[in-house]
């Protein structure tokens, strides 16, 4: 791998932390200007199989003669697309993720709300465009890619869409608090911070946990609807019964009445914890004077060596790369398995061959048999399924809940606005994750059910699941069991903490598993308010890593021939993600909760707008940024400050933007900005971004399901793949048929034999 060294980009860390963190073992080249920059930048391009550019603009990308480099996959990653009416907008994370709908939703209702600190943004983008390139290897597809930034984002809400298009809500923001299940929130122990998370199922548990059992009886606190009447007293209850407790008291006392809670790790507790260190998570990395720690990515090939890897600095020459064959750089080997009955499948893939996918795309000939719930999971396979991938949703019969509607609401509405004669296949949180997929509701804990499932993973590529560590083994369906049925099979598990180390069996929720990463010890309006992100930012983070890890594994399967165990956890994800943090602490930097600003940028923040609760995010990335926004407001702010000097003046700065944009409202303020080449966006809600002019150029959002809802869509645009032919989430057990005579060759009578036991079924059995 070579890397091209471009100019500076303002990080939340040195230089130095986030080369090793990014760029080991890569040979590193510094890049040139003018013609002679261009020609070396095409004569690379000759030689490499993916090339991959962020650009800062679209037209950026162009004038580097990206469109003329002849690599068989080409990738660029810019702020909004190379297409579009703001496709050459100035952005910076900041300003993305307040343009894609995380900021709004993040900080307390009465004060500014808060940005996430980090590259978020720009690692989940890489992340998706690492699948979407090794797809097309995969494949042995020619292909150009085009990711944008802000469409990750959005595609990386979680119900934030559908509440507004199906229940007509814009959710809003409320601190640490999640308002609709209480107690979710963060409380200060005797040495530091906890977060809670208590859905319903785990009340009893905690309760008892906490030592007041009598708090079950409680006529204040019996249900979920009655507990949000009355949370100021519960968490006043909780705040004072936690208080003397040290963070290792709470973390056991979570372990032995198993409900999910976090503490609050800095950096050096992270690095320091015995749980990571017995998993094998770090990796060295020196520059050959100094060695670091730094998280492996946020998945693991088990069997594959944790080696040290080398930064070396960049030279002014590398000797590039040994020149590419005219045949591809990938073998396909169609090894067939047959079965008894059925017909044969292969594990490899042709260009031209859409196998059992319901879309086009490049995965088509993979068979993915999914087995994950709640968000993480199914959002990873639908982003292979829109790749192509035939996505098999293996679901349990009560999975989808109830037959009867007994008169809840699920949190983003019912598909359509209302529950309709099957409920259980109108939950609107549920139908976003599932498009592209067939249904096959099989039950694994009877004889049947899990004879048919090992036949399944006898022909299909990749099983993947997110139960608790013990789920599978429980089943008798471990990954030993699964590789007995196929040695080829890519097994894939996301436990909250992994299926080993101390923390194996700990009950891990994305909110809860977040502040045991150190993202809470940046996270927060100042030194002693730390807050959490809202928006289960773990399970986001794991289901762009699983794309990943999959890709990962069939391309190495392709290499060998071999299958492998690919294992994930939430809370690794998240230390992979406090990667440069955690190398800079090692360093001796520190890192501190600042709001809204920035250590290398100034100024950054979030400013009031005309308007209730309507807010602007901008951020000055250099120089030229700061000269700009100077010229656009006048006054007294000295267009000759230097980074210091910003930083010395940001209260008077923020107060002079403040003012400026509080008489304006958000979008044209945006605008005015973007006019004087100013970073900059509007703090976004759901109708924003529905009717934001790039969203809408580039169709982002699409109209699959009943309403019609519109969806959000896939942050990858390459040709061949498309949502023209994109299919809604199927009817439990819609496919039931299709998949056990297509995969496994059953005939009607078995099929009727299996439904007639409750082996499969096509609606909740009560």
């Amino acid at each position: 791998m070579v890397r091209i060294e471009g100019g500076m980009v303002p990080a939340w860390t040195s230089s130095a932390a986030l080369d090793l963190f990014l760029h080991a073992d890569k040979r590193r080249e510094l890049g040139r200007d003018g013609d002679e920059g261009r020609s070396r930048l095409r004569e690379l391009a000759a030689q490499a199989d993916i090339v991959v550019v962020e650009g800062e603009t679209a037209e950026a990308v162009t004038a580097l003669g990206f469109d003329d480099w002849d690599a068989p996959v080409k990738l660029a990653i810019t702020p909004f697309g190379r297409t579009g009416p703001k496709c050459n907008w100035r952005a910076t994370p900041h300003t993305l993720l307040a343009m894609g709908g995380y900021t709004n939703l993040m900080g307390d209702p009465e004060r500014a709300p808060l940005s996430l600190p980090g590259h978020y943004v720009e690692f989940q983008s890489g992340g998706l465009a690492f699948t979407a390139a090794s797809a097309c290897r995969l494949a042995g597809q020619r292909n150009t890619i085009d990711v944008g930034m802000m469409e990750t984002v959005m595609a990386l809400s979680q119900f934030t869409t559908v509440m507004w298009h199906c229940a007509g809500r814009i959710r809003s923001r409320h601190g640490n608090d999640f308002w609709s299940v209480p107690p979710t929130n963060m409380f200060r122990c005797a040495d530091g911070w906890m977060y809670i998370n208590i859905v319903p199922g785990f009340w009893d548990a905690f309760v008892t946990g906490l030592g007041m059992p009598e708090l079950v009886l409680d006529e204040r606190f019996t249900s979920n609807d009655v507990r949000m009447e009355n949370r100021d007293a519960l968490h006043a209850i909780i705040a004072r019964a936690v208080l003397p407790l040290t963070r290792e008291e709470m973390l056991q006392r979570a372990t032995e009445y198993r409900f999910p809670l976090g503490v609050v790790l800095d950096f050096e507790e992270v690095l320091g914890t015995q749980h990571l260190r017995q998993r094998d998570v770090w990796q060295r990395v020196t520059d050959g004077e100094r060695e670091v720690l730094s998280p492996r990515p946020g998945w693991v090939v088990h069997g594959e060596p944790n080696l040290v890897r080398h930064l070396a600095s960049p030279k002014l020459q590398s000797k590039g790369f040994r020149p590419r064959s005219e045949t591809a750089t990938y073998e396909v080997v169609r090894q067939a398995t047959q079965r008894t009955g059925g017909a044969a499948h292969g594990n490899s893939l042709q260009a031209d061959d859409q196998g059992d996918g319901l879309c086009c795309g490049p995965l088509n000939g993979v068979r993915i048999l999914d087995l994950t719930h709640v968000w993480a999971g199914p959002l990873a396979t639908r982003f292979l399924a829109d790749l192509g991938a035939a996505v098999v949703k293996v679901e349990r019969p009560m999975g989808r809940g109830p037959r009867e509607y007994r008169g809840a609401t699920p949190i983003g509405g019912w598909i359509g606005g209302e529950p309709g004669d099957e409920p259980w296949n109108a939950n609107a949180v549920f139908v976003k994750l599932q498009r592209n997929k067939r249904s096959l509701a099989l039950d694994l804990k009877t004889d049947a059910g899990r004879e048919a499932f090992l036949e399944l993973v006898a022909v299909a590529d990749v099983v993947i699941e997110n139960f608790s560590a013990r789920a599978m083994p429980a089943l008798g369906l471990d990954h030993d069991r699964l590789h007995e049925a196929n040695p080829r099979l890519i097994c894939v598990t996301a436990p909250g903490y992994g299926r080993s180390g101390p923390w194996r069996d700990r009950v891990a929720f994305g909110p809860s598993v977040e502040p045991m990463s150190g993202l809470t010890t940046v996270m927060g309006y100042g030194p002693d308010e730390p807050r959490n992100t809202a928006m289960a930012l773990m399970d986001a983070i794991t289901a762009v890593n699983a794309a990943a890890a999959v890709m990962t594994a069939l391309r190495r399967r392709q290499q060998t021939g071999k299958g492998a165990f690919v294992e994930l956890a939430l809370h690794e994800g998240g230390v992979a993600l406090c990667g440069p943090w955690l190398i800079e602490h090692q360093l001796g930097g520190t890192a501190r909760r600042v709001g809204n600003r920035h250590p290398e940028m100034a100024p950054h923040g979030v400013y009031r707008c005309a308007g209730e609760d309507k807010w602007l995010a901008l951020g000055c990335r250099n120089a030229e940024d700061w000269r700009a926004l100077c010229a656009l407001l006048g006054g007294a702010l000295d267009p000759n400050w230097n980074l210091d000097a910003r930083r010395h003046h940001h209260d008077a700065i923020d107060s002079a933007i403040a003012g400026w944009t509080s008489a304006r409202e958000k979008q044209a303020a945006a605008r005015e900005l973007q006019a004087a080449g100013v970073p900059s966006g509007a703090v976004n809600t759901t109708p924003d971004m529905t009717a934001d002019s790039q969203v809408q150029h580039r169709g982002f959002f699409v109209p699959l399901e009943a309403g019609p809802t519109p969806m959000p869509g896939n942050p990858i645009h390459m040709s061949g793949i498309g949502s023209e032919d994109w299919r809604p989430c199927p009817s439990l057990g819609q496919d039931n048929a299709v998949v056990l005579s297509q995969w496994l060759g059953y005939r009607d009578g078995r099929i009727a034999e299996l439904a007639q036991a409750g082996v499969i079924v096509d609606k909740p059995p009560r």
